[in-house]
């Protein structure tokens, strides 16, 4: 007898259909593999929606088939087995279940007080995790069969996914346990709860051989704003020494896994086309392990390939740096790359307009075009610079400058217009242009030039007029941040002494108040022991706790002394620092011009004191003296003084 005669015959026992109508269902029990499809049988031989049935698992009865035989019923040792990842991934295992399930007509049931929360399932994309998440209700009440319930909604909702049921789920009963305990102390579901229902085996996807050159990944083409800098090309790839610049990864396979269907999932063949032999020089060394081969630096400098070969070099040798032939070069400060750029044409740039190179040593034979940066630890300019140009060194030498230079030790032949901030300059001649530094020292002093300097300017020959020579202790970086640096601790020192006068007051207020009692207490203890009576321990804590106070007094008042010496050095200091200006000079080898300018600058309170030279005037130094009641005098001197 067929499923379907199965389901008349019973439903014809009770009833005959008349009109139309259907006759009164119900519930029946079956052993299937495939739950939803009897579902969908039975309600249309039974003429009903499959919306109106539903089912409760009474028996699940897994299977299981490998090499060796089909069709194995397990039995409850047996399913320990699919604990074991090993067990569970052998690609000729294959795992079943039969399910004894009761389908009902839900609107026969009987009403179930227990009310549930929603709960909803998802997997990952190979349905080896199963992810249960119970929303928040507030309606849901505590009962004795509410984890039972709760269980049996979360299996149905597994077959119908076609989950296995009862295998590698032991997680689930325990969350389920804590959410119905939480449920009987609170009442509530207070936030959604998510779990693992059951955990398959996650397959290792297989790892295809791959050849990557690391030091390609240094190029960045996008500027500050986001945009593509077409000039930064990476035509010099600086590496550091033990930097990896290139790395083969090995063929891995990885390794099969099983989802929460019972479903295999096989890994494919990793491929391999990249193990290609890789040519390197002495200067880089092969490290090689299981998984990959690496190819390391063995100093610091930038890759160079040449012939099918890799080497680490650190000089090089260009004919020009320009958006056409190499774009912009960035190879870092610490690359201890060294760039010799070959290009004297006059009529040409060495380095192109627009261009920027960043490397340890630059040395340029030709010009510098407009708009150029060159940024280095040791900058050489053998022709001139355009005036929109920017040097920044250490180390600076230019032939003819017309752009800014920013170095510690600057020399420039020829000083056209342009700015130079350092901390030693030394230029053979200047024509206009200005000088920011702590030093200075001019060959040939021309026209329209202006020199600041912290402690010192010296001229070999002034031949021009209207030049402005400054000296000015804050022009330095160092002693604006050392100004910075006492000002703080001032400022911090004085903050600190407001409170103490107020807090001495009190505690010298308590000590005179209490000073009385504490003789009067002494000359008991002194009258008790003459009588050979031992003093009370209360007489002792008393002048204990007074000599403590006095002692805390002292030491308070101690400290404020000492804060208010360091204060004193502090403003001392301040002043020492700011007075710089009257051991500066400013030195003249030669005859002075009228129409030129000297200047000291005094920072506190701010104050210019000017003095003009006349025509053949015979000066050789020129400082400023202190006088003494705010009143400074500039000191002219014929001779060199000794210092």
């Amino acid at each position: 007898m067929g499923l379907f005669d199965k389901i008349k015959g019973h439903n014809t026992d009770t009833g005959t259909q008349n009109d139309g109508d259907v006759s009164e269902f119900k519930s029946i029990v079956i052993d299937t593999i495939n739950v939803i499809k009897e579902l969908k049988n039975v309600a249309i031989a039974s003429h009903l929606k499959p919306s109106e049935l539903s089912f409760k698992l009474l028996r699940t009865t897994t299977y299981y088939s490998d090499e060796k035989s089909e069709n194995n019923e397990m039995n409850e040792e047996e399913l320990k087995l699919l604990s074991d990842d090993n067990f569970l991934l052998n690609p000729n295992l294959k795992l079943t279940q039969h399910y004894r399930v009761e389908i009902y007509k839900i609107a026969d049931q009987e009403e179930d007080h227990t009310i549930l929360p929603d709960i909803t399932l998802s997997g990952n994309k190979t349905l080896t995790k199963i992810i249960a998440m119970v929303a928040k209700n507030h309606d849901v009440k505590y009962t004795s069969k509410l984890e039972e319930k709760i269980i049996e909604d979360i299996q149905i909702k597994k077959i119908k996914a076609g989950i296995l049921v009862g295998i590698r789920d032991q997680n689930m009963y325990k969350e389920v346990k804590k959410i119905v305990a939480n449920i009987r102390v609170n009442g509530i579901i207070d936030q959604n709860q998510t779990f693992v229902v059951c955990q398959g085996v996650d397959e290792i996807p297989s790892i295809n051989d791959d050849l990557i050159y690391h030091y390609k990944k240094k190029i960045n083409a996008k500027s500050t704003d986001g945009k593509i800098d077409y000039a930064k090309r990476g035509y010099v790839l600086a590496v550091d020494k033990d930097e990896c610049i290139i790395e083969y990864i090995k063929p891995q396979l990885g390794t099969p896994g099983r989802n929460c269907r019972g479903a295999f999932l096989p890994v494919k063949e990793p491929r391999k086309s990249n193990d290609t032999p890789i040519a390197i020089t002495a200067n880089l060394v092969k490290k090689e392990s299981e998984t990959s081969i690496k190819y390391i630096a063995n100093r610091g400098g930038y890759v160079n390939f040449d012939k099918g070969t890799y080497d680490i070099q650190d000089q090089m040798e260009i004919n020009e740096i320009s958006f056409r032939s190499t774009g912009s070069i960035d190879a870092s400060l610490g690359s201890n790359i060294k760039i010799n750029i070959k290009e004297s044409d006059i009529l040409k740039d060495a380095i192109g307009a627009g261009m920027s190179v960043e490397t340890s040593e630059v040395h340029v034979q030709g010009n510098i075009g407009s708009g150029a940066k060159i940024k280095a630890k040791i900058a050489e300019i053998g022709g001139q610079t355009h005036q929109s140009a920017y040097i920044e060194a250490d180390k600076i030498i230019i032939s003819v400058h017309r752009g800014e230079a920013n170095g510690q030790d600057i020399e420039i032949d020829r000083l056209e217009g342009g700015k130079v901030i350092g901390h030693t300059v030394h230029v053979k001649q200047m024509i206009g242009g200005e000088i920011i530094a702590n030093s200075v020292k001019i060959d040939n002093l021309l026209s329209n030039a202006k020199i600041t300097a912290c402690d010192l300017i010296e001229i070999t020959e002034l031949k021009g007029n209207n030049n402005k020579l400054i000296i000015d202790p804050s022009v330095t970086k160092e002693f604006n941040e050392m100004i910075d640096t006492i000002n703080a601790k001032i400022e911090k020192l004085e903050e600190e002494l407001k409170a103490y006068p107020r807090q001495l007051s009190s505690k010298k207020e308590f000590i005179d108040k209490n000073k009385p009692m504490a003789e009067m207490v002494k000359d008991k203890i002194m009258e008790l022991k003459r009588n050979g009576v031992e003093p009370p321990m209360t007489l002792f804590a008393k002048i204990k706790d007074f000599q403590e106070k006095v002692i805390d007094y002292n030491t308070f008042l101690q400290t404020f002394k000492d804060k208010k010496e360091e204060l004193q050095e502090y403003r001392k200091e301040l002043n020492q620092v700011q007075n710089k200006v009257f051991s500066a000079k400013i030195i003249n080898h030669s005859a002075w011009k009228e129409f030129n300018e000297v200047r000291f600058r005094l920072i506190s309170p701010p104050k210019d004191i000017t003095y003009n030279p006349k025509e053949h005037e015979i000066v050789r130094e020129i400082t400023l003296k202190d006088m003494g009641n705010g009143e400074h005098r500039v000191m002219r001197s014929a001779e060199y003084s000794s210092k």
